[in-house]
């Protein structure tokens, strides 16, 4: 009987086998890891370009939704040095919340009024006057001038404390003056004509019985300042009168030319932009306004440097940290201004 062990032997991996496997798993292990950190930089940078884009835009676009709206005033005409078609009844007596001529003054305060570098990273800020663009016409039942109330169709966004602006446009005589009333909601009823109307109870009488050649419009004053955010992260604030929100986070810095028509009688078109300081008490000449936001990524360590960008037109600017920033600016016609020639 022949040994088994004799015609077979085991035979094992030597030294210098396992060195050299060792070291063709290092390198296929070497080139996972880089694979899978260049796709984490990409992706990581991809998204903060994506954040950036997005919240720029955003911020922007709500901007200048509002400036546009900046001294709306509806189908009348109305002229801060003449305000006698205007019955204003806003004031610490009348208002069930309390007054603040900064917020609640539409008449002696412009449309516009623009602050420079009293926010955070030296920012500016502005403040809008003026109606939203909702409106809604005035029905029956017709209440008497004395009678502090109205009827309008649906106006399901009017909520008590709100602000309105009451206007006839003359529809039914072209011989009387357009007139409007500023009064404070006190009540809103949803249900009437089976939620077809809006009931409105209001802080004063009206100066007059408005029928259903009147409409209404709610008026807004809005600020936007740059501060620092719930998170810590500098952020675009927006305030409708005295409630302030946190509206797009990331914003590290915002700037705000101002258009002003300089001609001699104005063309209602701007000359040239200059910042609050040299617009001075003359806002009423600003006709449209460039927006400038600074925009920075969330996370940092985005980039593999920090980023070298330019801001107003300067000298480029070396970030402090290794974020991605991106400039957006806007320039926004003020609509209830601009003219033609």
């Amino acid at each position: 009987m022949k040994n088994i062990h004799n015609q077979t032997k085991q035979l094992g991996i030597s030294m210098v086998e396992v060195l050299v496997a060792l070291i063709i798993s290092l390198f296929l292990l070497g080139g996972i890891v880089q694979v899978y950190v260049g796709n984490k930089t990409t992706f990581a940078f991809t998204s903060a370009l994506a954040e950036i884009q997005e919240n720029g835009r955003f911020a922007v676009d709500m901007m200048s939704q509002d400036l546009r709206l900046a001294g709306e005033w509806g189908c009348i005409n109305f002229d801060p040095s003449d305000t006698s078609n205007v019955n204003n009844t806003l004031s610490a007596a009348t208002m069930i919340s309390p007054y603040n001529p900064i917020l609640h003054d539409f008449e002696s305060r412009d449309g516009i009024e623009g602050t420079e570098n009293d926010g955070l990273n030296g920012s500016d800020s502005i403040t809008i006057r003026g109606g939203k663009t909702v409106q809604a016409n005035i029905v029956s039942p017709f209440s008497a001038a004395a009678t502090p109330g109205i009827v309008s169709t649906r106006a399901t966004s009017l909520d008590v404390n709100d602000i309105l602006l009451i206007q006839r446009c003359g529809a039914n005589d072209l011989l009387i003056d357009e007139e409007a009333d500023i009064l404070q909601v006190t009540g809103v009823d949803h249900s009437l004509a089976g939620s077809t109307k809006t009931g409105i109870t209001l802080s004063a009488p009206k100066s007059q019985q408005y029928q259903n050649d009147a409409s209404l419009i709610e008026l807004q004053t809005v600020t936007y300042t740059i501060a620092a955010g719930a998170s810590g992260q500098p952020a675009l604030w927006r305030a409708d009168f005295a409630t302030n929100q946190e509206l797009v986070e990331g914003v590290q810095e915002m700037q705000i030319l101002y258009g002003i028509d300089t001609d001699i009688p104005g063309d209602q078109f701007p000359n040239r932009y200059v910042d609050s300081t040299l617009v001075g008490a003359n806002f009423q000449n600003v006709v449209a306004i460039r927006v400038m936001l600074l925009v920075r990524s969330i996370d940092d360590f985005v980039t593999e440097a920090p980023q070298t960008y330019t801001w107003i037109g300067g000298a480029p600017i070396t970030a402090p940290d290794r974020r991605l920033y991106q400039v957006f600016s806007n320039t926004i016609a003020l609509r209830n201004r601009i003219g033609s020639l």
